[in-house]
Order: C-alpha cells, then structure tokens, then sequence
C-alpha cells in the first residue's frame, strides 16, 4: 500500500544547522576575535592609499607668446617679398627723384636695389625659421624658443654685416653707432619676448631642444 503523497516519508529531509550570515566565510567561526577584527579593518574600500597629489594645468604663457611670434614673422615675410620683388623699382624710383633734385635723398640711390634684396633675402630665412619656431612653441616645445632666439641673433649680426656694407643706406641719420646701439636694443627686446615662456613657472615645455643630439 502506497504511503500517501503528503505523508511524513514524502516530507523533504530536515537540514538542521545555522544559516551563515551574508558576506561571512564558513570558516570565519574557525578565527579568533582579533584577528577577525583585523581582517575586517584592513578591508576598508575607504582607506587612503598614499598621497594624493593635485596637478594643476601648465601655464597658457608659451601658445599666448607662440601666436604672437607667428604674427610677427608672417609680417617679416611679407616685408622679405616686398624687399626681394620691389629693389629694383624702389631703385628706379629713387633715381627720378635723385635726377630732378640731387639734394632731395641726401644720398646716391644706387646700389639701393642691391640693397634691398640683401636684406629681403636675410628677412626671408631668419621669417622662415622664426615662423617655425613660433609653431613649434605653440606646440609646447622647447626647441621653438631655442630656434626663436637663433633666428633673432642671426637677424641681429647679419644685419650688422649689411650695415657696414651699406651704410648710406643703414645710417638712421644719427650715426653707425647710434644705428648698432639701437639694433642692439631691438634685438634684446625681441629676444626676450621670445625667452618668456622659459621664465614662467610651470611652463609645460617638454625636453626637445636645438642643442642636443636626442631624438626629438
């Protein structure tokens, strides 16, 4: 005779024990009291691990001085084309005002054409180059500062050659020396325009620089 189907010997079997807690081993009654107390403390989701350190953002000083530098050697290019195209026709226009009054220029105009593209020609290289330095500065390397101060001191001396090449032409009316003391002036004042974002505190420069032989 079949037992019935909600009898005692149907009845699922009696799991007797305690129910562990949530988040608790099995084995946790196996611990001592301190030493659970440990484990508990050093899982901690909140504890500090080392020093927190803020970096704050490089300074804007190199793109601010890096656009500027652009600007102006996009001008010293134009002026280098203007010098290169128009020598010869300054020259010629010279030479009518020379022939209607000798006295006028206070000076022979020619060799003016000559000159003038000296000078263009030299405009051009030390634009160029001071051109990629302010983009190379804007871009946050050293290397444009360094190649910025390169073009101005090149500018400077082979101005000062030209110069003396031609000084019915470079004289500023008051003299070779006053012309030297102001091209002096003009290029240092340049120049340390250009060397700002090397003086400005956490600058955001990189390592690159003109004077190494480290791949950049």
């Amino acid at each position: 005779m079949e037992p019935p189907k909600w009898s005692d010997e149907n009845a699922a079997p009696d799991l007797s024990g305690n129910v562990a807690q949530p988040g608790v081993s099995l084995t946790d009654s196996a611990i001592s009291g301190d030493v659970h107390n440990t484990i508990v403390n050093n899982m901690s989701p909140y504890q500090a691990q080392g020093q927190m350190i803020f970096v704050q953002p490089p300074s804007g000083a190199a793109k601010v001085m890096g656009i500027l530098i652009v600007i102006y050697a996009s001008f010293g290019l134009l002026g280098a084309l203007a010098s290169l195209l128009g020598g010869s026709f300054f020259e010629s226009l010279l030479g009518q005002v020379a022939e209607q009054d000798p006295d006028a220029l206070g000076f022979d105009p020619a060799g003016f054409g000559q000159y003038m593209m000296l000078t263009g020609l030299i405009s051009l290289v030390t634009s160029a180059g001071t051109l990629l330095g302010g983009i190379w500065t804007m871009q946050y390397q050293r290397r444009g500062v360094h190649l910025g101060l390169m073009m101005i001191a090149a500018s400077f001396l082979l101005g000062l050659v030209v110069a003396f090449m031609y000084p019915e032409f470079s004289d500023s009316g008051f003299g070779m020396g006053a012309t030297v003391i102001l091209s002096v002036f003009g290029s240092g004042f340049c120049g340390l325009m250009v060397a700002i974002p090397l003086m400005v505190t956490n600058n955001g420069l990189d390592d690159s620089s003109l004077f190494s032989s480290k791949p950049q």
